[in-house]
């Protein structure tokens, strides 16, 4: 099972917004759990690649024969339009994100935001999240909701009909 990682080009064989290595320094910096095998992650990873394929993004997708759903043309965030060779960040971090919380369905897992990251050397970094009252980018360690919200054609609310 091979990576493909989309480069803002449109390349129509590729499968993920993210490299496996990734993965695997957001799972250790952060502490999330993730499987351990690497054909296990990178399973994870498409998955999560897969699910994000699926949502109804702003704009539309710059090349039609594209793999992926971004880059994007025609999506506007806030005030800003976004470069039709440009992955949002919130993207990639939103994909990362999202094979944590796959995995913690599957496995009945809950996620708790990290208070620590570790640096290579050990060290343990504190995480603080300061509200300065402005309007800021999630950090990478928060839900692909958060991740996600500004990208998508609608945000927030869903419709569930009972029966």
């Amino acid at each position: 099972m091979l990576v493909i990682v989309e480069d803002g080009t449109g390349r129509p064989d590729a499968n993920s917004f993210v490299p496996l290595e990734k993965l695997v320094f957001y799972r250790d910096y952060y502490g999330f759990l993730l499987p351990t095998t690497e054909n296990e992650q990178k399973a994870l990873l498409l998955r999560a690649a897969a699910d994000m394929n699926g949502r109804e993004w702003k704009g539309v997708k710059t090349h039609k024969s594209q793999a992926m759903a971004w880059p994007r043309r025609n999506c506007r965030v806030g005030v800003e339009m976004l470069s039709e060779t440009f992955v949002p960040f919130e993207i990639e971090w939103g994909q990362l994100r999202l094979a944590v919380e796959l995995y913690a369905a599957d496995n009945g897992l809950g996620i708790s935001e990290p208070a620590f990251g570790t640096e290579k050397e050990g060290e343990r970094v504190t995480l603080l999240r300061n509200d300065p009252g402005a309007m800021l980018r999630p950090p990478p360690y928060a839900s692909s909701r958060a991740q996600f919200a500004d990208y998508l054609m609608l945000r927030g609310l869903q419709l569930i009909h009972s029966q």
